[in-house]
């Protein structure tokens, strides 16, 4: 790469940084070219995408990006940077479980809305469930009380009848 391509590589990488709502910083070195296709093939049915590069030009892109400066103490060795655009919590997942099946992918750190995220906290934010699994959990939680409400009714409404109905019984 000669220069001109390098800095078009930066400007371009920084327009990735800056348009993506989250960024996650993984250790690929080791994976095979079919563990990589893989790996890119699950984050684009999240609308995320892989992207190799060295670790001099990513600082480069990272130096006018605010909040995004500690990043710099975590590009050592053999990264990508995977670029979120809508669904963050969905590519966290996908990169938590193909990091479980795949020892070789390391999550090493990632930044979401200008904070910075450890290992630790993506594979947190990756076991979050999803967005459909959670409403219905919210409708669960909001529908338990007026189910309640109703079977406690429906119990009084029983315990009255019964007595209405041994009297009717006992007269005839």
């Amino acid at each position: 790469m000669n220069r001109q391509q390098k800095q078009q590589f930066v400007d371009g990488l920084s327009q990735k940084f800056a348009k993506a709502q989250a960024a996650f910083i993984v250790k690929c070195q080791g994976l095979t070219v079919n563990q990589m296709q893989t790996l890119r093939f699950s984050l684009q049915t999240n609308g995320a995408n892989l992207q190799v590069s060295k670790n001099r030009l990513s600082k480069l892109a990272l130096k006018n990006m605010p909040g995004a400066e500690e990043l710099h103490d975590y590009l050592k060795g053999q990264l990508a940077v995977v670029f979120a655009d809508d669904n963050v919590t969905g590519v966290a997942k996908s990169l938590t479980t193909f990091a479980k099946t795949n020892e070789k992918l390391e999550i090493i750190a990632g930044c979401f809305e200008s904070q910075i995220f450890t290992a630790k906290q993506v594979r947190a934010l990756g076991n979050i469930p999803s967005r459909e699994v959670l409403l219905a959990q919210l409708c669960g939680i909001l529908n338990a009380p007026i189910t309640k409400l109703v079977s406690v009714l429906d119990q009084v409404a029983k315990k009255d009848a019964q007595p209405a109905q041994e009297t009717a019984l006992e007269q005839v």
